[in-house]
């Protein structure tokens, strides 16, 4: 397909170029036929007007030409020469003028081309053709070869065309192909993350369905594995949800000022009895009366992504450090855990949907993967700044967000 693809691209690619180098070739090849004719056809115009002049003052006496490349013929009514000044005498009587309208028009004759105007002069001593002449081999040499150069030329920038549009084309596709690329792994790990429950589920429905007898108490580790299955697939489900809606700009921000603070006690509050269960000591640090301006649903989340994460991977007897303070016009929320480190090679693509690293990305604990995904883009859609150190001693996360002044 991107093979395809970056043909296509080529080819468009040297057929602009192609169009462009022709025009301007085809404009600068016009402009200086123009100009070469320009002056020559002003000359031809002049030396005619005079002649005219002449003839209908004085009969037919002529003066050296103004031009010397300009030839003089005067033709009478039976169409022979009766006067010529003209460097090319030795052809005069094939030069005979087609028109005599005033107008410059071009002559070939014996191998020459000519151009020439005529008008008819109507004199007492009769009706006289009065024809300036003027030999331009040199003229048409000149834009002849500036024509084929300009071939070349063309032809040339055509095979740059392709090269160049080879490359363009190349690397216009990579960051598509990432992005395709990012985007088959995605769907892949979707898959897998959704098949391994599905599985379970379909599995322990099968196991009920065989026993259809016995009772909701002696089922109930299946009915337990189908409702925690459920909900983890749920969670999936919304996960990918709000990250294919992020993605496409769909979910916007209900900003509002509020009381940060209080909303940090209130997350560190929920999180109190399950760190106790767990074995696990939260410390919390949280300044008073912080404000910011934000989606206070979407700070809640980030709130619960990163304190949900620290859990998971904190041991018995560990520390979670909450804490958040005031620096400047920014707030900094910290969580700093015990628990599982993250190693350096994992560290930069920490916030990859479904990046399988070591254990602070696994997902044995029955997460999704895409929490810190969605914890990265609620931080990047307000506009602030997270970052994460790691070492064998633990992790911690660093939140930096604007603070709000009070009314």
């Amino acid at each position: 397909m991107f093979r395809k693809t970056q043909i296509l691209l080529t080819l468009q690619y040297a057929a602009v170029f192609m169009l462009i180098v022709s025009c301007l070739g085809a404009v600068l090849y016009w402009y200086m036929e123009k100009q070469s004719f320009a002056k020559i056809d002003r000359s031809l115009l002049l030396s005619v007007k005079v002649e005219e002049a002449r003839l209908r003052g004085a009969g037919i006496s002529v003066d050296s030409s103004l031009d010397p490349l300009v030839g003089k013929i005067i033709w009478d009514e039976n169409n022979r020469v009766v006067y010529t000044e003209a460097p090319f005498s030795s052809i005069i009587e094939n030069l005979h003028p087609e028109k005599t309208d005033g107008q410059v028009h071009t002559l070939e004759a014996e191998g020459f081309t000519f151009r020439y105007l005529a008008v008819s002069v109507q004199t007492p001593d009769g009706l006289w053709v009065v024809q300036s002449i003027r030999n331009i081999d040199a003229e048409m040499m000149t834009l002849r070869d500036m024509r084929n150069n300009i071939i070349i030329g063309c032809t040339l920038s055509g095979v740059i065309a392709l090269l160049a549009g080879y490359f363009l084309g190349k690397r216009a596709l990579v960051p598509i192909r990432q992005s395709w690329e990012a985007q088959q792994q995605f769907v892949a790990d979707a898959s897998h993350e959704l098949r391994t429950p599905l599985t379970v589920i379909q599995t322990r429905t099968e196991l009920l369905l065989q026993h259809p007898h016995q009772t909701v108490q002696e089922k109930s580790d299946d009915i337990s594995a189908i409702y925690r299955e459920t909900r983890r697939v749920r969670r999936l489900v919304n996960d990918l949800l709000t990250l294919a809606r992020s993605d496409s700009n769909q979910l916007e921000l209900n900003r509002q000022t509020f009381d940060v603070s209080e909303l940090l006690k209130e997350v560190a509050d929920h999180f109190t009895e399950l760190t106790e269960l767990e074995g696990i000591t939260l410390q919390t640090g949280i300044e008073s009366n912080l404000l910011c301006n934000g989606d206070r649903e979407r700070i809640h989340q980030l709130l619960v992504i990163l304190l949900d994460n620290a859990v998971k991977f904190t041991s018995s007897g560990g520390t979670i450090h909450f804490t958040c303070r005031k620096k400047g016009p920014q707030l900094f929320i910290e969580v700093k855990d015990t628990g599982t480190g993250i190693s350096g090679k994992d560290l930069p693509r920490i916030f990859d949907r479904f990046y399988r690293g070591d254990r602070a990305r696994g997902r044995t604990d029955g997460g999704t993967g895409l929490g810190l995904s969605i914890a990265k883009w609620i931080v990047d859609k307000h506009g602030g700044n997270i970052s994460v150190k790691s070492n064998s001693e633990g992790t911690t996360f660093t939140v930096k967000l604007a603070a709000a002044t009070g009314h």
